[in-house]
């Protein structure tokens, strides 16, 4: 190739990288080399952070899905990962449209409410600008959107939350930002779309997805300490998908996992 076919080339990679991130677009070496060096926050959970094959952990500048059933360690797992983002320095948002964060729960997951920025929307159109918003801004490591069957009730604006949740990959793309989903299921529920609104392809743009599911209770003589859940990976864009691990979710005033 000629040195200036080679030069606009170039250019035209930098711009697309700069607008997109360069997991949009990368060298074929690059694109199958080892993704061990991907920016990334760790789970709070070792045998998780290992399951999860070629990241280590929920990825930065991508989204994360979480599904699980309530008391399946979802909610849990979201915290803990805002823990780990805080103790690297950062700041975490946590969007409650569900209007059930708990702070006294938070705080025993080890979430220092003095660095986290709670944001309680109007409306699903409104939770997904706010979320557009604040990744805008850089400045967090992680944002929970609490939860996505909240935005079922807009029937009308469906149109509108599925054009809301195609802009945020953009968005989010070169962003040190990890922006996690909570989608709940009831018990029996099968995972199909009738868990998003019309056009709501969460499952197309999320990088992983992970389904957790309570199996037992962790008992002490009588006395319940705990409960083992187990994580399965559905979807991982960035490492190998179908593994799961067993996490430990302990409580005795304060929420540990792993039963540390």
């Amino acid at each position: 190739m000629g040195s200036k076919k080679r030069k606009r080339l170039d250019f035209v990679v930098s711009a697309i990288q700069q607008r997109w991130g360069r997991q949009a677009l990368r060298r074929g070496e690059e694109a199958f080399a080892p993704a061990g060096g991907l920016p990334h926050l760790p789970t709070g959970f070792p045998p998780l952070d290992q399951a999860l094959d070629g990241i280590g952990g929920l990825p930065r500048g991508r989204i994360s899905e979480l599904l699980g059933a309530p008391t399946s360690g979802m909610a849990t797992l979201a915290l803990k990962v805002i823990e780990q983002a805080q103790t690297a320095g950062d700041y975490a948002a946590y969007l409650d449209l569900s209007r059930t964060f708990d702070p006294d729960y938070a705080a025993r997951c080890h979430v220092r409410l003095s660095k986290l920025l709670l944001v309680r929307p109007a409306s699903a159109v409104e939770a997904l600008t706010l979320t557009r918003d604040l990744l805008e801004s850089r400045g967090l490591g992680v944002l929970v959107f609490d939860s996505v069957a909240d935005l079922f009730p807009a029937h009308p604006e469906e149109q509108a939350l599925a054009s809301a949740l195609a802009h945020l990959p953009a968005v989010l793309a070169g962003s040190a930002c990890a922006l996690i989903f909570l989608t709940p299921l009831h018990p029996g529920d099968a995972l199909s779309s009738a868990h998003y609104p019309a056009g709501f392809a969460l499952p197309d743009y999320a990088a992983v997805r992970l389904l957790l599911r309570k199996e037992r209770w962790l008992k002490r003589g009588r006395d319940i300490r705990g409960y083992q859940a187990r994580a399965l990976v559905l979807k991982n864009k960035l490492g190998a998908a179908g593994r799961s691990a067993k996490v430990a979710i302990t409580f005795n005033g304060v929420v540990q996992g792993d039963g540390t």
